[in-house]
């Protein structure tokens, strides 16, 4: 038979079981069915959806079964009044359901892709095979579950003749189906460590209802001797639905529906369970034990208010310490989400600078996602550059994909402004509650990362426009060399062999005793001499020659000494610096000497020197001053300002009417 057909099959006997039981007597084993019900649901699921997985037939079969085996409890609660008809129907019912419970251990064995962790664990596999035959053989002769005579639904017809056999099936079964159950979660304890990414989740689910129906065991054994036969009603409901959760968690778990919300469903299965207990304790302590103490009051309502009146001022501390406990069972010492926007929008609030947002915000998304590295990115998609990162060495090259599940893109104004990059470590994958957390950052980032962009856009054309200043300081200094060398090559030149053209000719008007003419060409030798001093002057003030083959403090001394007024300068650990800054510094000095020659009063002192990896240089002078707030700063100090400026120094002017004017500027240089 093909796989659909076997499907029918399953699915129509399975089916049929549950309507005529539902048809026969449906709230007598209500409890019973749910679990059956949702066994058979989710195996038809699953073997509809994923048909190559063996865990889905596992499950479908194990669900039919159980559905078949619905009718021996029609026997026990009374629906069928023949004694023979009912006592077989019990018995044959109760063998299935032994046999079909040892396929759990199989489901475990194969769970989740249908596989076995190596082909030695056959051994445990067939175990469980034949101890769900020899728990079947047992129940059919005596009627118990897995031939527990205690748990007999009716006596069997072949239990007179046979109990013997029933006896031994049944001391052979226990051992086997414990031994097979063991085994089979050994196996998943050892594939659960070496899991990673989903595979690892996948068990959690599987791994969570298993505890559930564990702890709903726990409290029914506190009842001594409740058995199957004896259960309550509260037991049998508790019961079923701690088995309804193994089926719908494997159904989970293979299709991989809401697989990342285990973390939540734990989480939040931890904080009730403590206050359940702290509830139920609470109650115990005030009305049973200080009802004990102090005696019954006269109406029985004062010591239940009181512990209602304990548990609502104590509940909400108490969920708070529970849920922090519970956070950190699950996610270990990171913070919760709440604790990350909470952390993000108070920095928001106080306007802190963009990059120490960033490098806060990869922090807070490590803490609260534990991952292994997250990284902030600015621009376009395709063009991202890294902002910030956690850890700070951790700053990746490689363009972020915005098609992987770890890249969340930030969007300002509807345009892609940067991305948010979370890398769990190896063998993890984001929770539900963590990718909620981080598309939330994602959304609240827009404007921080939208600001931070606009800013760097900013302090890049800032830069550009300095480094642009800088390069026309640069090209009017080498304008300046120009002129003073084509002044010095040229015209100077030109003159100094005039000079010499008019002594020749004087010498010769001399010889050919021409007075007159001597004294002509003598006068134009004056004249030529003067036009000389103030070429090399003018040379002189574009750009002293002796700036750029001496330096600095050679430049302004020759300055100090070439100027008609009284000038005292003090050097300190100048020594040569870049053209530029040598040029900058020169001119701003004799600016300001020529300034106070003009409108101060000598003596002039000039401060020069290199300290801490700073030039500074002052220019005092002897007064008269004047008032800086009323007065026009004028386009000299206004460029001495800007030159300066061009190569990251800050120029400073102090003075007061009738008192000294200092001018004075420092230039970082280490």
């Amino acid at each position: 038979m093909t796989h659909k057909a076997w499907y029918t099959v399953l699915v129509l006997v399975g089916g049929a079981a549950i309507i005529v039981h539902f048809f026969l007597d449906p709230i007598a084993t209500l409890p019973w069915s749910i679990p059956t019900i949702a066994a058979f649901i989710v195996g038809a699921v699953l073997a509809w959806r994923v048909p190559e997985n063996p865990i889905s037939w596992l499950l479908l079969v194990f669900g039919t079964s159980q559905a078949v085996t619905l009718p021996a409890f029609f026997a026990v609660s009374g629906v069928i009044d023949s004694q023979a008809v009912a006592g077989w129907l019990a018995a044959v019912g109760v063998a299935v359901n032994t046999a079909a419970v040892l396929m759990l251990p199989v489901i475990l064995l194969r769970f989740p892709d249908g596989r076995l962790l190596s082909r030695r664990w056959r051994v445990v596999e067939w175990l469980a095979v034949a101890a769900g035959a020899v728990g079947a053989a047992a129940a059919l002769v005596n009627g118990g579950w897995g031939g527990d005579r205690a748990q007999a639904l009716l006596i069997t017809p072949l239990y007179e003749t046979t109990a013997p056999a029933g006896d031994v099936l049944s001391a052979i079964f226990f051992p086997m189906f414990i031994g097979s159950f063991v085994a089979a979660s050994a196996s998943m304890i050892l594939r659960y460590r070496r899991s990673t990414g989903e595979s690892r989740l996948q068990i959690k689910w599987l791994a969570y209802s298993a505890g559930f129906l564990l702890v709903a065991l726990a409290a029914v054994a506190i009842e001594s001797g409740a058995t199957v036969a004896t259960l309550t009603q509260w037991q049998s409901t508790v019961m079923a639905l701690a088995f309804t959760f193994i089926p719908i968690a494997i159904g989970v778990a293979v299709l991989r529906y809401r697989l990342y919300d285990i973390d939540v469903v734990i989480n939040r299965t931890v904080v009730l369970a403590v206050l359940a207990v702290f509830i139920t304790v609470t109650y115990a302590l005030i009305v049973v034990g200080l009802g004990q103490l102090i005696g019954g009051d006269s109406d029985g309502l004062l010591l239940p208010i009181a512990a209602t009146a304990v548990v609502a001022v104590a509940f909400e501390p108490v969920r708070l310490r529970a849920q922090r406990w519970a956070n950190r069972i699950v996610y270990g010492n990171r913070a919760t989400p709440y604790e990350v926007l909470s952390d993000l929008t108070e920095r928001l609030s106080v306007a802190e600078e963009g990059e120490g947002i960033l490098v806060r915000l990869t922090a807070l998304l490590r803490d609260g996602t534990g991952a292994d590295r997250v990284t902030v990115w600015l621009g376009s998609i395709g063009e991202m550059t890294p902002a910030a990162s956690a850890p700070l060495e951790a700053l990746s090259s490689s363009q972020p994909d915005p098609q992987s599940k770890s890249v969340f893109l930030v969007k300002h104004d509807e345009e892609v402004v940067g991305a948010l990059e979370v890398i769990k470590p190896r063998g993890s994958v984001l929770s539900t509650a963590e990718r909620s957390l981080v598309a939330d950052l994602a959304g609240s980032a827009g404007a921080v990362l939208g600001y931070q962009r606009l800013n760097d856009s900013l302090e890049e054309r800032a830069r550009e426009l300095e480094e642009s200043r800088g390069r026309l300081v640069g090209v009017q200094d080498q304008e300046r060399r120009r002129l003073e060398r084509d002044l010095h090559e040229g015209a100077e030149q030109f003159i100094v062999a005039l000079k010499v053209k008019i002594g020749v000719s004087t010498q010769m008007a001399g010889k050919h005793d021409a007075p007159e003419l001597e004294a002509l060409l003598g006068g134009l030798t004056d004249e030529a001499q003067a036009a000389l001093d103030d070429v090399q002057s003018l040379a002189k003030g574009i750009y002293p020659p002796i700036l750029e083959s001496d330096g600095l403090g050679a430049a302004v001394s020759a300055l100090a000494s070439s100027t008609p007024v009284d000038i005292h300068l003090e050097r300190d650990g100048v020594g040569r610096y870049p053209a530029e800054v040598e040029a900058a510094v020169y001119f701003d000095v004799s600016e300001a000497v020529t300034n106070a020659v003009k409108h101060a009063n000598p003596p002039i002192r000039i401060e020069l020197s290199d300290r801490d990896g700073l030039l500074s240089f002052s220019v005092i002078d002897a007064g008269p001053g004047f008032d800086i707030d009323q007065s026009d700063m004028g386009s000299g100090l206004e460029n001495m300002a800007d030159r300066l400026d061009a190569v990251g120094g800050k120029l400073t002017v102090e003075s007061t009417s009738g008192e000294t004017t200092e001018i004075s500027g420092k230039i970082p240089v280490g």
